[in-house]
């Protein structure tokens, strides 16, 4: 693979968000009560591809904390809420900040987390973070199945539904599609269809491993999971199988990315088809979403996918042989 295939801005550099001035008076009151303290400091965090505001807070008293919100009224509100009722019901053990308070004021959804003192991982090639993110994701599989939360949907019923796209490119194929897609696009767009019917299960599946969504913290090197906003049930080979795509886009391989999974137990166990349609499908769905226009306030969403659909695309031909 070619060195810049995959050359992006830094993960703290994707989204437009506001900054803690930029948020009504009356919110950051609200925020400020809650916390108990004055807010000396506010690090905006641009990582991630939502508008909303994400901050580190100072306080006066010496405590920090994390914040985030959105207006009530924005089309991703409803994953604000969704994450905060997840949250709010995590188990202690599961390696997440812990939800302080959340709610509603001045028109704006907001959710306080414990901030934690940390960085986002490096998935290149030897790094020594991929040794402490994939027993974490590993372990954080094993402790969430079966599912400690009643009442999500199962991934039938939600990423399946959205987690695809060579039909919808075979429909209308766009010009600028590449040649190897071209040769194969039937294909693929039977090749996809197949994982979604090994995707119930009993877990509870994050559904959006990427690195801007893991923390390693600075203390001790503790693999933590953020943003729970797209939860449902399922198998448990999902949310570790995640990592391959973004692994790739650090400048793995796709067989170096996949044998850094090796020996856990939720990559083991699954099918080799069902991981080459899963591939297949992360491929067609990101090459889908990139043609599409950019949403307001995320820049890099767009470019961010034509990236991950370059590294779905080098680990589907890896696996199929194509």
């Amino acid at each position: 693979m070619p060195s810049d295939l995959f050359d992006h801005p830094p993960l703290g550099f994707t989204a437009a968000r506001p900054s803690w001035s930029d948020l009504p008076s009356e919110l950051r009151d609200l925020i400020t009560t809650r916390l108990g303290s004055a807010v000396v400091t506010a690090d905006v965090q641009g990582g991630g591809f939502s508008p909303g505001a994400a901050a580190r807070l100072g306080l006066a008293g010496g405590d920090r904390a994390f914040v985030k919100a959105i207006p009530a009224d924005h089309v991703l509100a409803g994953k604000y809420q969704v994450e905060a009722e997840t949250a709010d019901r995590l188990p202690s053990a599961i390696p997440a900040p812990r939800l302080r308070w959340h709610g509603t004021s001045a028109g704006w959804i907001v959710l306080i987390f414990d901030d934690i003192e940390g960085r986002h991982p490096d998935l290149s090639p030897g790094s020594a973070d991929i040794p402490t993110v994939v027993p974490a994701v590993s372990d954080m599989v094993e402790l969430l199945t079966p599912s400690p939360l009643s009442g999500l949907p199962q991934a039938s019923a939600g990423r399946v539904r959205w987690l695809h796209g060579w039909r919808e490119l075979a429909d209308s194929p766009p010009s600028d599609l590449g040649g190897w897609e071209q040769q194969h696009l039937h294909e693929l767009a039977d090749l996809e269809t197949l994982w979604g019917r090994h995707a119930d299960g009993t877990t509870l599946v994050h559904g959006d491993i990427r690195p801007d969504n893991l923390l390693i913290t600075t203390s001790n090197r503790t693999g933590f999971v953020v943003d729970w906003a797209q939860p449902c049930q399922g198998a448990a080979w999902q949310d570790l199988t995640d990592l391959v795509p973004h692994l790739i886009m650090a400048g793995n391989t796709p067989g170096a990315a996949e044998k850094a999974l090796v020996g856990a137990r939720a990559w083991d166990l699954v099918p080799s088809d069902v991981i080459t349609s899963y591939a297949a499908a992360y491929a067609g769905y990101w090459t889908r979403m990139s043609r599409q226009p950019a949403p307001p306030g995320v820049p890099n969403l767009r470019n961010y996918q034509r990236r991950a659909a370059a590294a779905a695309i080098a680990w589907t031909r890896y696996r199929t042989g194509w």
